[in-house]
């Protein structure tokens, strides 16, 4: 008797054990991760849209055809990509912090619907369809580098290798980035680049673009 006694409890202490640990994973998936990064002002996303648009002709004001460097801080990042993401990447992201951490690594944090994230994914048949339109936090720390092909005249992109991935502040494994297949989610991680651009270097609180015509 007392040895089922002891079994009924210990199943009841194991199911609330389950219980309080979803709870404690589900709330940690909806709070709004911390990024320190400087946001901008709009005179920063002006500057940040001048700089790209001498970028993308290939040929920056002064240079005539010489090799030039074209430095964003990380204000004018934040105010460019906050209100142009959608064009970028092909998906609804608003982004709310991205930080140069310096060495080739970036974080970002953006909020965009449970359906976004999971679009042509398998998962997205098993959430609720009133889930679906949530919306959720995306945290990624990534490092970035520039894709080059074998020959010049091949497209460049600029690629984020994933270091570190989280919905809300909810550590995720960066295998479960494979099952999000979402054509908005890899376009978020390979930029496509002007065949002007050489090299790309990422600083603290800076990212240097090195363009030659």
């Amino acid at each position: 008797m007392r040895s089922g006694c002891v079994l009924v409890i210990g199943g009841i202490a194991t199911l609330l054990g389950l219980a309080g640990a979803s709870l404690w994973v589900g709330s940690r998936l909806i709070r709004e991760p911390e990024v320190a990064a400087a946001l901008g002002a709009p005179e920063d996303g002006i500057r940040a849209q001048q700089k790209i648009f001498d970028l993308a002709r290939g040929e920056p004001r002064g240079s005539r055809g010489r090799p030039h460097q074209v430095v964003f801080t990380e204000a004018e990042v934040n105010r460019f990509l906050s209100t142009n993401l959608v064009e970028v990447a092909q998906m609804p992201v608003a982004v709310r912090a991205v930080r140069l951490a310096g060495e080739g690594v970036v974080e970002f944090k953006g909020l965009l619907s449970l359906r976004d994230l999971l679009a042509a994914s398998p998962l997205a048949g098993l959430a609720p369809a009133s889930w679906l339109e949530r919306q959720v936090w995306l945290h990624l720390s990534a490092r970035a580098s520039l894709e080059v092909g074998a020959s010049r005249s091949q497209r460049r992109y600029l690629r984020f290798d994933v270091q570190r991935f989280a919905i809300g502040q909810q550590p995720l494994p960066g295998i479960l980035l494979r099952l999000l297949p979402s054509a908005g989610l890899q376009g978020l991680l390979r930029w496509r680049m002007p065949e002007s651009v050489e090299a790309i270097t990422i600083d603290s609180g800076t990212v240097a673009i090195r363009t030659s015509s």
